[in-house]
Protein backbone atom coordinates (compact mmCIF):
# COMPACT_ATOMS: atom_id res chain seq x y z
CA UNK A 1 0.00 0.00 0.00
CA UNK A 2 1.88 3.00 -1.17
CA UNK A 3 0.92 6.47 -0.25
CA UNK A 4 -1.74 7.11 -2.96
CA UNK A 5 -3.21 4.05 -1.71
CA UNK A 6 -2.96 5.04 1.86
CA UNK A 7 -4.38 8.53 1.28
CA UNK A 8 -7.73 7.34 -0.92
CA UNK A 9 -8.21 5.20 2.04
CA UNK A 10 -8.30 8.16 4.54
CA UNK A 11 -10.15 10.37 2.48
CA UNK A 12 -13.21 7.42 2.09
CA UNK A 13 -12.87 6.84 5.69
CA UNK A 14 -13.11 9.75 7.64
CA UNK A 15 -16.36 10.11 5.57
CA UNK A 16 -17.99 7.45 6.69
CA UNK A 17 -16.09 6.60 10.10
CA UNK A 18 -15.57 10.19 12.09
CA UNK A 19 -16.82 10.19 14.75
CA UNK A 20 -17.37 6.78 15.83
CA UNK A 21 -17.54 4.90 19.03
CA UNK A 22 -14.73 1.78 19.75
CA UNK A 23 -16.58 -1.41 20.36
CA UNK A 24 -13.94 -4.48 19.39
CA UNK A 25 -10.89 -5.48 18.47
CA UNK A 26 -9.61 -9.30 17.74
CA UNK A 27 -6.05 -9.91 16.39
CA UNK A 28 -6.92 -12.89 13.84
CA UNK A 29 -3.01 -13.41 13.19
CA UNK A 30 0.42 -12.05 14.59
CA UNK A 31 0.66 -9.04 12.30
CA UNK A 32 -3.10 -8.20 11.85
CA UNK A 33 -5.31 -6.29 14.21
CA UNK A 34 -9.46 -5.84 13.21
CA UNK A 35 -11.11 -2.78 14.57
CA UNK A 36 -15.11 -2.56 15.21
CA UNK A 37 -16.18 0.73 15.27
CA UNK A 38 -20.31 1.82 15.27
CA UNK A 39 -20.86 5.06 13.61
CA UNK A 40 -24.03 6.77 12.91
CA UNK A 41 -24.58 4.88 9.72
CA UNK A 42 -23.67 1.14 11.43
CA UNK A 43 -20.80 -0.99 12.39
CA UNK A 44 -17.64 -0.61 10.61
CA UNK A 45 -14.59 -3.39 10.80
CA UNK A 46 -11.10 -1.78 9.27
CA UNK A 47 -7.95 -4.15 9.28
CA UNK A 48 -4.54 -2.63 10.33
CA UNK A 49 -1.56 -4.95 9.44
CA UNK A 50 2.02 -4.59 9.69
CA UNK A 51 2.64 -8.17 8.10
CA UNK A 52 5.87 -6.58 5.91
CA UNK A 53 4.92 -8.22 2.76
CA UNK A 54 1.19 -6.84 2.69
CA UNK A 55 1.08 -3.77 5.32
CA UNK A 56 -2.05 -2.10 4.72
CA UNK A 57 -4.96 -0.27 6.26
CA UNK A 58 -8.32 -1.40 4.98
CA UNK A 59 -11.98 -1.47 5.51
CA UNK A 60 -13.78 -5.73 5.70
CA UNK A 61 -16.76 -7.35 6.00
CA UNK A 62 -17.77 -8.20 9.61
CA UNK A 63 -15.08 -10.73 10.62
CA UNK A 64 -15.33 -13.98 12.11
CA UNK A 65 -15.14 -14.27 15.78
CA UNK A 66 -11.59 -15.00 16.83
CA UNK A 67 -8.25 -14.14 17.97
CA UNK A 68 -10.11 -11.77 20.53
CA UNK A 69 -7.83 -13.64 23.60
CA UNK A 70 -4.54 -11.93 22.34
CA UNK A 71 -3.22 -10.32 24.46
CA UNK A 72 -2.49 -7.08 21.81
CA UNK A 73 -6.17 -7.57 21.43
CA UNK A 74 -7.12 -7.63 25.20
CA UNK A 75 -4.80 -4.24 25.71
CA UNK A 76 -6.75 -2.41 22.96
CA UNK A 77 -10.31 -3.36 24.17
CA UNK A 78 -9.70 -2.26 27.90
CA UNK A 79 -7.36 0.95 26.83
CA UNK A 80 -10.12 2.10 24.31
CA UNK A 81 -13.14 0.99 26.32
CA UNK A 82 -15.90 3.75 25.68
CA UNK A 83 -13.34 6.35 23.52
CA UNK A 84 -14.48 7.80 20.00
CA UNK A 85 -12.00 7.67 17.29
CA UNK A 86 -12.08 11.86 16.32
CA UNK A 87 -9.32 11.94 14.12
CA UNK A 88 -7.19 10.12 10.99
CA UNK A 89 -4.32 11.98 11.24
CA UNK A 90 -1.48 11.73 8.09
CA UNK A 91 1.49 14.08 7.27
CA UNK A 92 2.68 14.87 4.05
CA UNK A 93 3.95 11.53 2.24
CA UNK A 94 4.54 9.65 5.23
CA UNK A 95 2.77 6.51 5.38
CA UNK A 96 2.16 6.68 9.25
CA UNK A 97 -1.45 6.45 9.82
CA UNK A 98 -2.39 8.13 13.73
CA UNK A 99 -5.59 7.00 14.90
CA UNK A 100 -6.86 9.41 18.08
CA UNK A 101 -8.91 8.70 20.42
CA UNK A 102 -11.40 11.32 22.75
CA UNK A 103 -14.24 10.91 24.68
CA UNK A 104 -16.16 12.99 22.83
CA UNK A 105 -15.33 14.97 19.05
CA UNK A 106 -13.75 18.74 20.45
CA UNK A 107 -12.25 17.08 24.25
CA UNK A 108 -8.77 16.56 23.99
CA UNK A 109 -7.33 13.05 22.97
CA UNK A 110 -6.97 10.79 25.38
CA UNK A 111 -5.42 7.55 23.24
CA UNK A 112 -3.38 6.88 20.28
CA UNK A 113 -2.81 4.16 17.66
CA UNK A 114 -0.36 4.57 15.14
CA UNK A 115 0.07 2.51 12.40
CA UNK A 116 2.92 2.91 10.10
CA UNK A 117 3.46 1.14 7.04
CA UNK A 118 6.87 1.00 5.83
CA UNK A 119 7.74 -2.30 4.56
CA UNK A 120 9.56 -4.95 6.99
CA UNK A 121 10.03 -1.90 9.64
CA UNK A 122 6.20 -1.57 9.52
CA UNK A 123 4.33 -1.64 13.37
CA UNK A 124 1.45 -0.94 15.40
CA UNK A 125 1.80 1.24 18.67
CA UNK A 126 -0.52 1.99 21.37
CA UNK A 127 0.02 5.49 23.29
CA UNK A 128 -1.22 7.01 25.95
CA UNK A 129 -2.31 11.07 26.60
CA UNK A 130 1.54 11.10 27.12
CA UNK A 131 2.41 9.66 23.71
CA UNK A 132 4.53 6.93 25.60
CA UNK A 133 4.03 3.43 24.38
CA UNK A 134 1.14 1.34 26.25
CA UNK A 135 1.55 -1.39 23.40
CA UNK A 136 2.93 -2.82 20.62
CA UNK A 137 2.88 -4.73 17.74
CA UNK A 138 6.48 -6.17 17.40
CA UNK A 139 9.35 -4.88 20.02
CA UNK A 140 12.66 -2.91 18.40
CA UNK A 141 15.32 -3.96 20.34
CA UNK A 142 18.59 -2.22 19.94
CA UNK A 143 20.38 -5.03 18.45
CA UNK A 144 17.62 -4.63 15.48
CA UNK A 145 17.58 -1.12 15.23
CA UNK A 146 20.26 1.30 16.07
CA UNK A 147 18.20 4.46 15.27
CA UNK A 148 15.02 4.03 16.70
CA UNK A 149 14.11 0.79 19.28
CA UNK A 150 11.09 0.95 20.68
CA UNK A 151 9.16 -0.95 23.49
CA UNK A 152 6.77 -0.57 25.97
CA UNK A 153 7.16 2.40 28.16
CA UNK A 154 9.16 4.71 25.45
CA UNK A 155 8.29 7.61 24.41
CA UNK A 156 7.01 7.40 20.95
CA UNK A 157 9.52 9.17 18.30
CA UNK A 158 8.38 9.62 14.44
CA UNK A 159 10.35 7.55 11.73
CA UNK A 160 13.30 8.71 10.21
CA UNK A 161 12.33 11.39 7.77
CA UNK A 162 12.13 10.35 4.08
CA UNK A 163 14.28 10.87 1.54
CA UNK A 164 14.42 12.56 -1.58
CA UNK A 165 12.40 16.17 -2.46
CA UNK A 166 8.33 15.91 -1.82
CA UNK A 167 6.71 16.37 -5.07
CA UNK A 168 5.21 20.10 -5.63
CA UNK A 169 2.61 21.21 -8.05
CA UNK A 170 3.94 24.31 -8.90
CA UNK A 171 7.13 23.15 -9.68
CA UNK A 172 8.24 23.85 -13.15
CA UNK A 173 8.98 21.68 -16.07
CA UNK A 174 11.98 22.39 -17.14
CA UNK A 175 13.12 22.40 -13.01
CA UNK A 176 11.56 18.77 -12.49
CA UNK A 177 13.19 17.79 -16.01
CA UNK A 178 16.67 19.06 -14.68
CA UNK A 179 16.23 17.46 -11.11
CA UNK A 180 14.90 14.16 -12.64
CA UNK A 181 18.26 14.35 -15.19
CA UNK A 182 20.80 14.98 -12.48
CA UNK A 183 22.30 11.39 -12.73
CA UNK A 184 22.10 9.38 -15.89
CA UNK A 185 20.24 6.74 -14.46
CA UNK A 186 16.76 5.30 -15.74
CA UNK A 187 13.80 7.01 -15.40
CA UNK A 188 12.43 4.22 -12.29
CA UNK A 189 15.32 5.32 -10.43
CA UNK A 190 15.19 9.53 -11.07
CA UNK A 191 11.38 9.08 -9.66
CA UNK A 192 11.98 6.78 -6.84
CA UNK A 193 15.32 8.67 -5.83
CA UNK A 194 14.62 12.03 -6.44
CA UNK A 195 11.07 12.24 -5.17
CA UNK A 196 8.90 11.17 -1.49
CA UNK A 197 5.76 9.03 -2.69
CA UNK A 198 6.73 7.09 -5.71
CA UNK A 199 6.09 3.38 -5.32
CA UNK A 200 6.90 0.88 -7.55
CA UNK A 201 3.18 1.04 -8.63
CA UNK A 202 3.12 4.95 -8.95
CA UNK A 203 5.98 4.48 -11.28
CA UNK A 204 4.41 2.27 -13.59
CA UNK A 205 1.46 3.83 -14.07
CA UNK A 206 3.14 7.22 -14.64
CA UNK A 207 5.85 6.43 -17.08
CA UNK A 208 4.39 2.87 -18.56
CA UNK A 209 6.95 1.45 -20.66
CA UNK A 210 9.58 4.11 -20.90
CA UNK A 211 10.13 3.09 -16.78
CA UNK A 212 13.11 1.56 -17.87
CA UNK A 213 14.84 4.07 -20.13
CA UNK A 214 17.59 6.24 -19.63
CA UNK A 215 16.32 9.71 -18.87
CA UNK A 216 18.54 11.02 -21.60
CA UNK A 217 17.19 9.19 -24.07
CA UNK A 218 13.83 10.65 -23.57
CA UNK A 219 12.09 12.44 -25.90
CA UNK A 220 10.58 16.27 -25.16
CA UNK A 221 7.05 14.89 -26.30
CA UNK A 222 7.74 12.07 -24.13
CA UNK A 223 8.92 14.74 -20.69
CA UNK A 224 5.86 16.43 -21.66
CA UNK A 225 3.43 13.37 -21.49
CA UNK A 226 5.25 12.40 -18.07
CA UNK A 227 4.78 15.85 -16.76
CA UNK A 228 1.47 15.90 -17.74
CA UNK A 229 0.65 12.57 -15.95
CA UNK A 230 2.71 13.72 -13.23
CA UNK A 231 0.35 16.94 -12.39
CA UNK A 232 -2.87 15.04 -12.99
CA UNK A 233 -1.33 12.50 -9.76
CA UNK A 234 -0.33 15.63 -7.96
CA UNK A 235 -3.84 17.18 -8.43
CA UNK A 236 -5.72 14.47 -7.92
CA UNK A 237 -3.89 13.80 -4.49
CA UNK A 238 -4.38 17.52 -3.30
CA UNK A 239 -8.34 17.39 -4.19
CA UNK A 240 -8.16 13.73 -2.93
CA UNK A 241 -10.55 13.05 -6.00
CA UNK A 242 -10.03 8.82 -6.08
CA UNK A 243 -11.74 6.51 -7.71
CA UNK A 244 -11.11 2.40 -7.01
CA UNK A 245 -10.37 1.18 -10.39
CA UNK A 246 -9.37 -2.40 -10.61
CA UNK A 247 -6.92 -3.82 -13.51
CA UNK A 248 -5.73 -7.13 -15.04
CA UNK A 249 -3.65 -9.72 -13.15
CA UNK A 250 -4.72 -8.26 -9.96
CA UNK A 251 -3.52 -4.75 -10.36
CA UNK A 252 -5.70 -2.18 -8.94
CA UNK A 253 -5.38 2.34 -9.50
CA UNK A 254 -6.92 4.45 -7.29
CA UNK A 255 -6.27 7.84 -9.25
CA UNK A 256 -5.84 8.88 -13.15
CA UNK A 257 -10.06 8.78 -13.68
CA UNK A 258 -12.13 11.33 -14.89
CA UNK A 259 -14.00 13.34 -12.36
CA UNK A 260 -16.52 10.97 -11.05
CA UNK A 261 -20.42 12.46 -9.50
CA UNK A 262 -20.57 10.63 -6.58
CA UNK A 263 -19.03 8.19 -4.08
CA UNK A 264 -18.72 4.54 -5.36
CA UNK A 265 -20.71 1.72 -3.96
CA UNK A 266 -18.82 -0.44 -2.00
CA UNK A 267 -16.55 2.10 -0.63
CA UNK A 268 -13.39 1.85 -2.25
CA UNK A 269 -11.53 1.34 1.54
CA UNK A 270 -14.11 -1.87 1.26
CA UNK A 271 -12.88 -2.61 -2.00
CA UNK A 272 -9.43 -2.69 -1.30
CA UNK A 273 -10.07 -4.85 1.37
CA UNK A 274 -11.31 -7.68 -0.70
CA UNK A 275 -8.96 -7.33 -2.83
CA UNK A 276 -5.68 -7.76 -0.62
CA UNK A 277 -8.11 -10.80 1.01
CA UNK A 278 -8.01 -12.56 -1.79
CA UNK A 279 -4.45 -11.79 -3.46
CA UNK A 280 -3.31 -12.80 0.37
CA UNK A 281 -5.43 -15.76 0.53
CA UNK A 282 -4.20 -17.10 -3.03
CA UNK A 283 -0.73 -16.56 -2.07
CA UNK A 284 -1.12 -18.57 1.05
CA UNK A 285 -2.96 -21.11 -1.16
CA UNK A 286 0.30 -21.51 -2.84
CA UNK A 287 2.37 -21.63 -0.16
CA UNK A 288 0.51 -24.43 1.86
CA UNK A 289 0.29 -26.78 -1.47
CA UNK A 290 4.18 -26.09 -1.93
CA UNK A 291 4.79 -27.14 1.26
CA UNK A 292 2.26 -30.15 0.97
CA UNK A 293 3.58 -31.51 -2.53
CA UNK A 294 7.57 -31.18 -0.68
CA UNK A 295 6.33 -32.75 2.61
CA UNK A 296 4.82 -35.69 -0.18
CA UNK A 297 7.59 -36.11 -1.89
CA UNK A 298 9.58 -37.12 0.85
CA UNK A 299 7.19 -39.41 2.69
CA UNK A 300 6.72 -40.82 -1.23
CA UNK A 301 10.60 -41.46 -1.19
CA UNK A 302 10.56 -42.99 2.21
CA UNK A 303 8.06 -45.71 1.58
CA UNK A 304 9.21 -46.73 -2.05
CA UNK A 305 12.25 -47.32 -0.19
CA UNK A 306 10.47 -49.25 2.21
CA UNK A 307 8.39 -50.67 -0.29
CA UNK A 308 11.65 -52.35 -2.34
CA UNK A 309 13.01 -53.34 0.06
CA UNK A 310 9.55 -55.76 1.41
CA UNK A 311 9.23 -56.66 -2.07
CA UNK A 312 13.32 -57.63 -1.95
CA UNK A 313 12.89 -59.80 0.76
CA UNK A 314 9.95 -61.50 -0.50
CA UNK A 315 11.32 -62.78 -4.07
CA UNK A 316 13.88 -64.04 -1.38
CA UNK A 317 11.38 -66.76 0.04
CA UNK A 318 10.81 -67.86 -2.71
CA UNK A 319 13.81 -70.11 -1.95
CA UNK A 320 12.30 -72.34 0.88
CA UNK A 321 11.64 -74.93 -1.55
CA UNK A 322 15.19 -75.49 -3.08
CA UNK A 323 16.14 -75.10 0.68
CA UNK A 324 14.03 -77.72 2.08
CA UNK A 325 14.92 -80.02 -0.90
CA UNK A 326 18.96 -79.76 0.00
CA UNK A 327 17.98 -80.70 3.80
CA UNK A 328 15.97 -83.61 2.04
CA UNK A 329 18.90 -84.82 -0.20
CA UNK A 330 20.92 -84.92 3.18
CA UNK A 331 19.16 -87.06 5.02
CA UNK A 332 18.55 -89.51 2.29
CA UNK A 333 22.10 -90.59 2.15
CA UNK A 334 22.40 -93.82 2.92
CA UNK A 335 24.41 -93.32 5.65
CA UNK A 336 24.25 -88.76 7.09
CA UNK A 337 26.92 -87.92 9.38
CA UNK A 338 26.01 -86.28 12.59
CA UNK A 339 27.26 -82.71 10.81
CA UNK A 340 24.96 -83.72 8.15
CA UNK A 341 22.09 -83.83 10.05
CA UNK A 342 22.70 -80.90 12.02
CA UNK A 343 23.14 -78.91 8.70
CA UNK A 344 19.90 -80.26 7.69
CA UNK A 345 18.35 -79.59 10.82
CA UNK A 346 19.55 -76.37 10.07
CA UNK A 347 18.28 -76.08 6.35
CA UNK A 348 14.97 -77.19 7.36
CA UNK A 349 14.39 -74.29 10.31
CA UNK A 350 15.51 -71.51 7.54
CA UNK A 351 13.10 -73.07 4.98
CA UNK A 352 10.20 -72.93 7.86
CA UNK A 353 11.58 -69.14 8.46
CA UNK A 354 11.24 -67.94 4.87
CA UNK A 355 7.67 -69.74 4.97
CA UNK A 356 6.36 -67.71 7.87
CA UNK A 357 7.64 -64.51 6.82
CA UNK A 358 5.67 -64.74 3.35
CA UNK A 359 2.41 -63.73 4.90
CA UNK A 360 4.01 -61.19 7.09
CA UNK A 361 5.94 -59.26 4.49
CA UNK A 362 2.99 -59.48 2.07
CA UNK A 363 1.03 -57.46 5.08
CA UNK A 364 4.11 -55.17 5.02
CA UNK A 365 3.89 -54.48 1.43
CA UNK A 366 -0.01 -54.17 1.34
CA UNK A 367 0.46 -51.26 3.97
CA UNK A 368 3.30 -49.21 1.84
CA UNK A 369 1.43 -49.32 -1.28
CA UNK A 370 -1.69 -48.23 0.49
CA UNK A 371 0.23 -45.18 1.72
CA UNK A 372 1.53 -44.67 -1.86
CA UNK A 373 -1.62 -44.71 -2.82
CA UNK A 374 -3.01 -41.95 -0.41
CA UNK A 375 -0.16 -39.82 -1.31
CA UNK A 376 -1.41 -40.02 -5.29
CA UNK A 377 -4.73 -39.10 -3.76
CA UNK A 378 -3.79 -36.22 -1.84
CA UNK A 379 -1.23 -35.21 -4.56
CA UNK A 380 -4.01 -35.39 -7.09
CA UNK A 381 -6.76 -33.47 -4.05
CA UNK A 382 -4.04 -30.51 -4.40
CA UNK A 383 -4.23 -30.17 -7.78
CA UNK A 384 -7.78 -29.67 -7.99
CA UNK A 385 -7.95 -27.14 -5.44
CA UNK A 386 -4.93 -25.02 -7.41
CA UNK A 387 -7.31 -25.74 -10.40
CA UNK A 388 -10.36 -24.73 -8.84
CA UNK A 389 -10.59 -21.00 -9.72
CA UNK A 390 -14.10 -20.68 -9.55
CA UNK A 391 -14.43 -21.45 -6.04
CA UNK A 392 -13.28 -18.83 -3.35
CA UNK A 393 -9.76 -19.16 -2.10
CA UNK A 394 -11.43 -19.76 1.94
CA UNK A 395 -12.67 -22.93 1.80
CA UNK A 396 -10.00 -24.07 -0.47
CA UNK A 397 -7.69 -23.26 2.39
CA UNK A 398 -9.13 -24.58 4.98
CA UNK A 399 -9.07 -28.14 3.03
CA UNK A 400 -5.77 -27.63 2.74
CA UNK A 401 -5.10 -27.38 6.24
CA UNK A 402 -7.79 -30.40 6.83
CA UNK A 403 -5.44 -32.26 4.48
CA UNK A 404 -2.06 -31.58 6.66
CA UNK A 405 -3.42 -32.32 9.48
CA UNK A 406 -4.65 -35.65 8.15
CA UNK A 407 -1.20 -36.46 6.81
CA UNK A 408 0.61 -35.49 10.01
CA UNK A 409 -1.63 -38.10 11.98
CA UNK A 410 -1.30 -40.95 9.33
CA UNK A 411 2.19 -40.41 8.10
CA UNK A 412 4.18 -39.08 10.73
CA UNK A 413 2.95 -40.79 13.69
CA UNK A 414 6.19 -43.12 14.34
CA UNK A 415 8.25 -40.25 12.92
CA UNK A 416 6.91 -37.73 16.08
CA UNK A 417 7.29 -41.01 18.37
CA UNK A 418 10.57 -41.79 17.47
CA UNK A 419 11.34 -37.83 17.34
CA UNK A 420 10.06 -37.87 21.15
CA UNK A 421 12.21 -40.95 22.13
CA UNK A 422 15.29 -39.43 20.62
CA UNK A 423 14.65 -35.71 22.51
CA UNK A 424 14.08 -37.59 26.24
CA UNK A 425 17.31 -39.95 25.32
CA UNK A 426 19.47 -36.64 24.41
CA UNK A 427 18.25 -34.97 27.43
CA UNK A 428 18.41 -37.25 30.47
CA UNK A 429 17.37 -36.19 34.06
CA UNK A 430 18.49 -38.29 36.85
CA UNK A 431 17.27 -37.83 40.02
CA UNK A 432 20.46 -37.23 41.97
CA UNK A 433 20.47 -37.92 45.87
CA UNK A 434 22.82 -36.57 48.12
CA UNK A 435 24.11 -38.94 50.92
CA UNK A 436 25.51 -37.99 54.27
CA UNK A 437 29.02 -37.72 52.99
CA UNK A 438 28.62 -35.13 50.33
CA UNK A 439 28.65 -37.91 47.19
CA UNK A 440 26.02 -37.16 44.61
CA UNK A 441 24.56 -39.98 43.52
CA UNK A 442 22.35 -40.24 39.75
CA UNK A 443 19.49 -42.60 39.71
CA UNK A 444 18.14 -43.68 36.28
CA UNK A 445 15.14 -46.16 35.32
CA UNK A 446 17.86 -48.16 33.44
Amino acid sequence: MDITTLRAVLWDLRRRVLPSRFEKAQQPDPATVQLGLRSLNGMVWLELSWRAEAARLTQVAAPPKGGSGSTLAQQLQHTLRQLALVELHQNGFERVVEFRFAHRPGEPVQKSLVLELMGRHSNLLLLDDQRKVIALGRQVRDHQSRVRPISTGDPYSNPPPLQGRAPDRDEPLERWQSRLCLVPVTLRKALQQSYQGISPALALQLAGSWLDSPVQELTTHQWAVLHQRWSLWLQQLSRENFQFLQQDAGSYRVWGHADHAGPQEPPLALQLGVLFKRALNERSLQQMSTELQQRLQRWRSKEQTALDDQSKRLNATSDHRAVQQKADALLCLPHPSRDQVEEAQKLYQKARKLRRSVPLLQDRINHHQQRLELIDGSETFIDDQLKAAWEDCAPRLQALAELRDELDELLQAKERGRGKRQKREQNPKPLEVTTDNGMVVQVGRN
